[in-house]
Order: structure tokens, then C-alpha cells, then sequence
């Protein structure tokens, strides 16, 4: 199915753009809800804690992984606006190689600071294992987070 967003009716282009947005939105938002409820009641309060503790770090990498994935998304949407299909592929190609590197790079250093970061962020100290391994679980994924957002 091939839509051109840039003719027609806007209104309803702009909400059939968003509604699949939206929709991503909720199942991540349904995510951090199962989670918290999964772990709070099977794992207990400290494994809620870590979970909790981690909410800022994993926010500051993903909102890294989206910036860089709707920059990409502008150049892409202006070489495709003027029908430049040589650019269009490179950009498409260049960012995925970039966004994908700078993907690997945040997830190698994240990993071996990890205990730095954690104590810059003042993880209480009775819980700084458990945050650390939970932070290795999230960041194990980190492809797939730049995958779905480029």
C-alpha cells in the first residue's frame, strides 16, 4: 500500500499517519504497566525499586535513539518530497548505518559504566545489583528499539 501524504485532504492524512503512532504508544505504555505490576507483586519491592531506578537512564537512551531516528526522518522526507530517489536511498541507508552504530556504542558504554551511572543517578545501594542487571536486560533489547523507532 503505497499513501501520498502530501496531497489530499490533510486532516485525514495527518490522523492516519498518527493513529499508528498513537497505537505504539499505548502498547509501550500497557508494556510499562504489565511490568510494574508483574514485577512488584511476583518479584517484591526491591526488584520494583530497580525497575523504577532505571526509568531515567532508559529514558535518556531511547530519547537519543528517536531524536536521532526523526532527524533522519526529516532528510528522508525531503529527498522523497522531491522525488530524488538516488538521495532518498543514501539518506535511508546513511542513517540506518549511523543510528545503528551510535545504537551499539550507547549499549557498549552504557554496559561496562554501569555502576558509575548508577551511582550518579543515586541508586540506593541495597538494590545497585539488581538495577544493574535489569539495565543489562533493557539494553540487550536496544536493537530492537532503534529498529521499531527508525
Amino acid at each position: 500500500m503505497k499513501k501520498d501524504l502530501t496531497s489530499g485532504n490533510i486532516t485525514k492524512s495527518l490522523i492516519s499517519f498518527a493513529l499508528p503512532m498513537i497505537a505504539g504508544n499505548l502498547l509501550q505504555q500497557a508494556y510499562n504497566i504489565a511490568d510494574t505490576l508483574i514485577v512488584g507483586r511476583f518479584l517484591g519491592e526491591d526488584a520494583l525499586a530497580s525497575v523504577g531506578s532505571t526509568y531515567t537512564l532508559t529514558t535518556f537512551i531511547y530519547s537519543i535513539i528517536i531524536g536521532l531516528c526523526m532527524g533522519s526522518g526529516s532528510l528522508v522526507s525531503y529527498y522523497y518530497g522531491n522525488k530524488n530517489k538516488e538521495l532518498l536511498k543514501t539518506s535511508i541507508s546513511m542513517s540506518f548505518a549511523i543510528i545503528f552504530i551510535v545504537s551499539v556504542i550507547m549499549e557498549i558504554l552504557t554496559l561496562f559504566t554501569i555502576s558509575g551511572i548508577l551511582k550518579l543517578i543515586k541508586t540506593p545501594s541495597e538494590i545497585t545489583d539488581m538495577t544493574s542487571d535489569y539495565v543489562r536486560i533493557i539494553l540487550s533489547g536496544i536493537i530492537f528499539i532503534f529498529l521499531y523507532n527508525f
